[in-house]
């Protein structure tokens, strides 16, 4: 194994994690070596935390948060970013949605206020909830016209049933106009606690000072209590829809891994040598040497309480039971036995990512909230290296072994009917 070493020219990061008296923990990671900074404040809640009557609700406020605060109008906000030239943005995931702003480190403690403003002070006017359900409607008819999208969701439906994980983090057409400001209000006071919360920079700041000015804006936050995290349970199943207009079939394949908590890095090696590569099994049978597919690939998703295999693709009808058996057959082998070329191959790949999340600003401060929401500490780098290192052949035969044994989880959008692909996925893997 080649171990990946920093350059003497580009400082190590050195995180820094305090947490305030009311649950709120800020993290920095200084890097000197660069002129540019990410800030960003993460709040552990997100479409799993949310209830079946206010699906998308995470994802509304998330785009509420910026319309206006007790001090700015949205106008405001917008210029106030572009006149520093910062780059502001925010996302919504299943656990967590992030507000963040990227710029220059000079300007790292104004970025912090901004995001201070509109994640607490937001007062959302009615009139821009009302503008902003029309957007948010736009973005929901843009999401059903993407197949790729569409079988994502029939993914999770078909892996985890009814389960809150299986919610769509935009919710439906339904929620999405029942939201009112009241929700809105009342979901912020339950969710955007102090022990929810994790203020992050990264990049050219100096960690005292964005510690002193997050105790500022953020110490009077009630503590709350921690998002719930209740353990899923793998389904499986068929779930396919019906789309005119498209003349392949876009198909997602889902098998359970370990979960964050359960130690999942021998799952993360399993997706990469699986699928991770134009030299990985699943892509050299299916791409290169049996032409059923453009587009194959396998990745891991994994959270503190779940983790799936996905597996995409997007082939011909004629060509679709022909892809899933051999896929079926592809997992088969690897149960049976790991390629120790492939266990390097993929082993390496996996240092790479690690090693180009902890050089980018933004990509070093989100791991680090997110091993604080799931581990309550930081992971360093070198502790990352060695549990992927430690990652064994037998370890990683035993989780495919263990995926053979679930129903598998299927999602599919094409012209016409698809015909028994559950059954011949599952006949290829028994």
């Amino acid at each position: 194994m080649i171990k990946p070493e920093i350059s003497p020219s580009q400082p190590a990061a050195v995180p820094v994690v305090t947490e305030l008296d009311n649950g709120v923990r800020v993290v920095t990671v200084p890097m000197p070596h660069l002129r540019s900074a990410s800030v960003a404040v993460f709040v552990r809640t997100g479409s799993r935390n949310e209830s079946a009557r206010l699906n998308g609700i995470s994802h509304f406020l998330e785009h509420m948060a910026f319309k206006g605060t007790a001090t700015r109008d949205v106008q405001a906000i917008n210029l106030d970013a572009e006149r520093i030239g910062a780059d502001m943005n925010a996302y919504t995931s299943k656990d967590t949605t992030v507000y963040y702003l990227n710029g220059l480190g000079r300007d790292a403690p104004r970025m912090l206020e901004m995001l201070a403003d509109v994640v607490l002070e937001s007062t959302f006017p009615e009139a821009e909830i009302e503008r902003e359900r029309e957007v948010l409607l736009q973005e929901l008819v843009e999401y059903e016209e993407d197949p790729q999208s569409v079988v994502s969701q029939l993914l999770d439906v078909a892996a985890y049933g009814k389960q809150p994980l299986a919610r769509p983090i935009i919710g439906t057409r339904r929620h999405i106009e029942r939201i009112t400001r009241e929700d809105l209000v009342g979901y912020v006071k339950r969710h955007y606690a102090g022990a929810n919360l994790v203020i992050a920079a990264g990049g050219d700041v100096q960690p005292a000072r964005i510690d002193a000015l997050a105790r500022q804006l953020f110490g009077h936050v009630p503590r709350g209590e921690g998002s719930a995290a209740e353990a899923v349970a793998h389904v499986g199943g068929l779930q396919s829809r019906r789309r005119a207009g498209i003349s392949q079939v876009y198909s997602s394949i889902g098998l359970p891994l370990p979960s964050m908590r359960q130690g999942h890095h021998a799952g993360l090696v399993a997706a990469t040598l699986f699928g991770g590569g134009m030299s990985a099994p699943l892509v050299d049978e299916v791409r290169e040497r049996r032409g059923l597919a453009y587009h194959v690939a396998s990745e891991a998703e994994v959270s503190d309480v779940h983790g799936l295999l996905v597996i995409d693709a997007i082939t011909q009808p004629q060509k679709l039971l022909e892809y899933v058996a051999t896929v079926g057959r592809l997992l088969k082998e690897q149960a049976e036995g790991i390629d120790a070329q492939h266990l390097e191959r993929a082993r390496n790949q996996l240092l790479v990512q690690a090693v180009h999340k902890q050089e980018r600003p933004f990509s070093a401060i989100e791991a680090a909230a997110e091993q604080l929401f799931v581990h309550g500490r930081l992971i360093g780098a070198d502790e990352a290296v060695r549990q992927i290192e430690a990652v064994t052949a037998e370890q990683v035969r035993a989780v495919f072994e263990a995926m053979l044994q679930a129903t598998p989880a299927v999602g599919l959008a094409s012209r016409g009917a698809v015909g028994e692909v559950l059954q011949a996925l599952q006949a290829a893997m028994a």
